[in-house]
């Protein structure tokens, strides 16, 4: 009897406490256990909620499609737009809205248009057009409420020291340009070289020539724009020639010096004319319409017409009037008894007249083909005391060259831009000889 009764307290006892574990691991009191289940739990619902995102992420993607297409020749922007699929509703209203922010006459053929559909409505709806506009720059127009909406976006630009150091290969303008310079460096590079080189006849394919600049690229490269333009050196037969880019104390702009610290500037100009071509140099010859032989006592440059005549050196100007066979002409009257003629000019430049004070390299008119003429080009003359003499041979004094303290200063100038071309220069050979991405040729300036 007492052994049953010990039995059964003792099956009581282990029912109560079976329970009481089971109460307890309920209630969490055995935090091992419970964090483990907690953690299961929590894994299940985090890839039952990975798996709804993928699936709508999916879903959203697949919904989207991007087409690019190429302008072709003579094709509109609406035009393109209705080719890559969008109804002429959409393509025009795309194309009014980008209107308002570009003008798409400026599109290029070839050039790339990126254009975005959606499905969710069963056919393509187009929801967005995007392109660049200018290195630097894109255009972007995105279905709104009611239309579209476009607007111009400024890229990222990053800013370097280029250095261009390449061969002269059909010719230096070309070339130059091949490489990544743009028509800014290129006529800077003109400027410092005019008054001892005639690109036409002194440079040929196989000279070197280097540039070193500052550059703004964007994020494929292409230039946006340019900044100073520090150092110009040009190897011709005639042996190599450096010029430093300085701003010499109480000056208000900078100047060409060679490594010594004296001016690239003469008295006067050789050519004051950017990228023409020598056509009939001093002396005699069989002139081309009166038909006989006659001293031409100046110097021709062909141009197309338009292009800028630049006034040699600094002086005032004494006629500047149609001249009988010289047609549209100007005079400047220099120091020293010198002046120069500008004839067959198609136009005047604003503002030119008698009495007008100009600075060397500044445009006085157009080139033209105006008076006795067979075709567009400039007629110079140099005269020393009202006799014209051969600008080839003009030997005249250099402009300012430097001393003193403007010297100390300039020789810091020019060890700090050597070092910049000493550190391209150690660069590949594709970096040193060409830009990454390659440049613009549209003049771009700050």
């Amino acid at each position: 009897m007492k052994a049953r009764k010990g039995l059964a307290a003792f099956t009581l006892i282990v029912v109560a406490a079976a329970g009481g574990l089971v109460f307890a691991w309920n209630a969490g009191l055995f935090g091992a256990g419970a964090a483990a289940a907690a953690a299961e739990d929590a894994a299940i619902h985090e890839e039952a909620a990975l798996r709804a995102e993928h699936l709508a992420f999916t879903q959203a993607y697949l919904a989207h499609e991007v087409r690019e297409v190429r302008v072709g020749n003579g094709e509109t922007l609406a035009t393109l737009i209705s080719r890559a699929g969008a109804t002429p509703a959409d393509a025009s209203a795309a194309t009014s809205s980008i209107g308002a922010v570009y003008d798409p006459r400026r599109l290029r053929p070839g050039q790339s248009i990126s254009l975005f559909f959606s499905r969710r409505s069963g056919e393509a709806q187009l929801t967005g057009v995007a392109f660049r506009s200018e290195p630097g720059a894109s255009v972007t127009a995105n279905r709104t409420t009611g239309g579209f909406t476009a607007r111009e976006v400024l890229m990222p630009v990053t800013f370097e020291i280029a250095r261009i150091a390449a061969p002269v290969e059909t010719s230096l303008y070309a070339s130059a340009l091949q490489h990544g310079a743009t028509d800014r460096e290129i006529a800077a590079l003109a400027d410092a070289f005019s008054y001892d080189v005639d690109f036409q006849r002194d440079v040929r394919p196989g000279d070197e020539f280097e540039l070193v600049f500052e550059r703004f690229y964007d994020d494929e490269g292409n230039t946006v724009r340019t900044g100073e333009l520090l150092f110009v050196g040009l190897e011709t037969r005639r042996g190599r020639r450096d010029f430093y880019q300085f701003l010499a104390p109480g000056d208000t702009r900078p100047d060409w010096y060679d490594a010594d610290g004296k001016s690239a500037r003469k008295f006067l100009m050789r050519t004051p004319i950017n990228g023409a071509r020598l056509s009939s140099g001093f002396g005699m010859r069989r002139h081309p319409i009166l038909g006989y032989s006659r001293m031409h006592r100046g110097t021709d440059f062909a141009a197309p017409t338009g292009t800028a005549i630049l006034a040699a050196g600094e002086g005032t100007v004494v006629r500047a009037s149609y001249y009988g066979a010289y047609g549209n002409y100007v005079r400047i009257r220099h120091s020293n008894g010198y002046e120069t003629a500008y004839a067959h000019m198609s136009r005047f430049a604003r503002g030119m007249r008698a009495g007008m004070r100009v600075r060397q390299g500044q445009t006085i008119g157009y080139v033209g083909t105006t008076g006795r003429s067979t075709g567009p080009h400039l007629h110079y003359e140099v005269l020393r005391r009202g006799q014209q003499i051969n600008p080839v041979n003009l030997r005249v004094a250099n402009g300012r060259n430097l001393t003193a303290r403007a010297l100390e200063l300039f020789q810091i100038e020019r060890a700090r831009i050597d070092t910049l071309r000493q550190v391209r220069a150690s660069e590949s050979p594709a970096q040193q000889a060409s830009l990454r991405g390659g440049g613009s040729s549209d003049g771009a300036a700050p």
